[in-house]
């Protein structure tokens, strides 16, 4: 993996009515963690889905009998149909239009911006302003105008390092989520397949991680001409998991805090 390619931090709502989790239908609710580089798209005739690669965490809830039931995956992809994302489908099943994407090696970076203020000035007694808005003359006071001014002004403004935008989302407000996936990442769990799922949203269902099943898929980002393509999706989403959890393995200090 390049060193100027490096896997983003994906932090994602979704809402997936009819789940099938822990043996029962339910609408399962929560927020999707995951590192990845980017998000793929895979092809089998007509149908297109999008999918994440790369270690992750899945927290949810689900209702059962009545009684709310909290779920937690260590996955090590995320598919959805992105046709179930139109703005006029009445539950999103994913939160992919305003998704938190955090790169922990962004720097901090600082700009000058230039801003102009305008105030208005009462002044007091014979005036001859080219700005002049108004003069009020009242009986024996003196007469008062109305005066707009402005002026220029410089500022600099810093923008904070990605590692503190994620250290501020994931350890605060997203915590719950980003809690497991760090122990995991910490223990080496992502690398035990026996502990990994694949995140099924378009099925909806989780699937044991076994990149096979997409092997009839196509990936179209890596394909030049699509009426010439050959191979499977399953190698490519293989490699491209083992690159990127090797990345994290690596560079550690940036990722778990």
């Amino acid at each position: 993996m390049s060193e100027q390619n490096p896997p983003l931090l994906w932090v994602l709502d979704f809402v997936a009515p009819n789940f099938q989790v822990l043996g029962q239908k339910s609408t399962l609710t929560g927020d999707l963690l995951i590192a990845s580089r980017q998000l793929w798209n895979i092809l089998q005739g007509e149908e297109v889905l999008s999918i994440f690669i790369g270690p992750g965490a899945v927290k949810g809830r689900v209702f059962i009998k009545g009684h709310q039931v909290d779920v937690e995956f260590l996955v090590g992809a995320a598919t959805f149909n992105p046709t179930e994302m139109r703005p006029g489908e009445p539950v999103p099943l994913l939160d992919i239009l305003y998704p938190e994407v955090l790169d922990p090696f962004e720097r901090t970076t600082s700009e000058q911006v230039q801003k102009i203020l305008r105030t208005l000035v009462v002044r007091k007694g014979s005036v001859a302003d080219p700005k002049r808005i108004i003069t009020q003359v009242s009986g024996s006071e003196l007469p008062r105008t109305l005066v707009a001014e402005e002026y220029m002004v410089t500022q600099k403004i810093s923008f904070i390092s990605g590692m503190n935008k994620a250290r501020f989302l994931l350890g605060g407000q997203k915590n719950r989520l980003y809690a497991p996936f760090k122990e995991a990442l910490q223990r080496g769990s992502f690398n035990n397949p026996s502990k990994i799922w694949t995140f099924r949203i378009d099925k909806k269902s989780f699937e044991p991680f076994k990149p096979l099943p997409f092997n009839d898929w196509v990936v179209i980002e890596m394909q030049s001409d699509l009426t010439g393509v050959t191979g499977g999706a399953s190698h490519l989403i293989e490699e491209e998991y083992t690159n990127v959890l090797k990345y994290l393995t690596g560079n550690q200090e940036f990722f778990t805090f």
